[in-house]
């Protein structure tokens, strides 16, 4: 049992915000998924943080509760930004996730162009060809190198099918523990060495960065996140299209905004847009 100020973790909405796609509730107010092979339950109440499966320290870890103070920080954002304040307001306590870097790699694999239960519904499916069990820990590498192109587009991945089969090939080729290394690089690098893979870009790349190798600067510019960019931080691109060159200026608006944690106050106002 954990206990903390509510304004600094709302579990519910931090776990369904679209940072991970294959957790479940269930009616007792457990909220139970796997971050890598470690099998986690939690349950919020108040100002009470119940869990089972792992240690405090491993909580901690994976919730980023040992090295972000949330509410603190959002004070001086909601002092200094109208917009964040509303959306902060509205939906206090939604932090960023330190997940299991493998995990997360492919869930935003399968996240592209499509909506969060989509999402869901193709993890579960690669989970199950790879291990048999939809919910149960993610695949690892080699179960993952034995799926079949064809059989993951007849579970309806689409086109990301060939993209998930061909990116574990690829990253079979690198050294063991090669994403974890990423940890502590520079965004700029992490981003060139991710989108080396097929499927990709730069705002999927910003993702797994955010979500997993805590690049707390990185701002994935989705579509929500563009029209809050171009209406709020980059008017100047108000009638602009979403080239490479304005990619960059929407971040860089963002990170002016909102400093090296940018990544934090942009995840607020994504759930506000595209998730509440």
């Amino acid at each position: 049992m954990i206990l903390l100020d509510p304004h600094e973790l709302d579990l519910e909405a931090t776990l369904f915000s679209g940072q991970l796609f294959r957790w479940q509730r269930d009616k007792s107010g457990w909220l139970a998924g796997t971050v890598g092979a470690q099998s986690l339950q939690l349950r919020q109440q108040e100002n009470t943080l119940e869990f089972s499966g792992a240690t405090e320290a491993f909580v901690r870890s994976f919730l980023r509760l040992d090295d972000f103070a949330l509410a603190q920080q959002a004070k001086w954002w909601c002092a200094n930004d109208p917009l964040f304040a509303t959306a902060w307001n509205r939906q206090p306590g939604l932090r960023l996730l330190r997940q299991e870097p493998h995990e997360c790699f492919f869930s935003f694999l399968c996240a592209s162009v499509a909506p969060i239960a989509r999402i869901s519904k193709m993890l579960q499916a690669v989970c199950e060809e790879a291990t048999g069990d939809p919910f149960g820990s993610f695949p690892t590498l080699d179960q993952l190198l034995t799926l079949r192109e064809s059989r993951l587009r007849e579970r309806g991945l689409g086109f990301r099918a060939g993209r998930v089969v061909a990116s574990a090939r690829k990253l079979a080729e690198k050294p063991e523990g090669w994403l974890e290394s990423l940890r502590g690089k520079p965004l700029s690098e992490m981003e060139a060495e991710l989108t080396q893979f097929p499927g990709i870009g730069r705002k999927i790349a910003d993702c797994i960065a955010l979500f997993s190798l805590n690049a707390d600067a990185a701002v994935p510019v989705d579509t929500h996140i563009w029209r809050i960019a171009k209406t709020y931080y980059a008017p100047e691109l108000r009638d602009a299209s979403l080239t490479p060159a304005h990619y960059e200026r929407a971040v860089s608006a963002f990170q002016s905004k909102f400093g090296s944690y940018a990544g934090w106050a942009q995840q607020t106002l994504f759930y506000q847009q595209a998730v509440k």
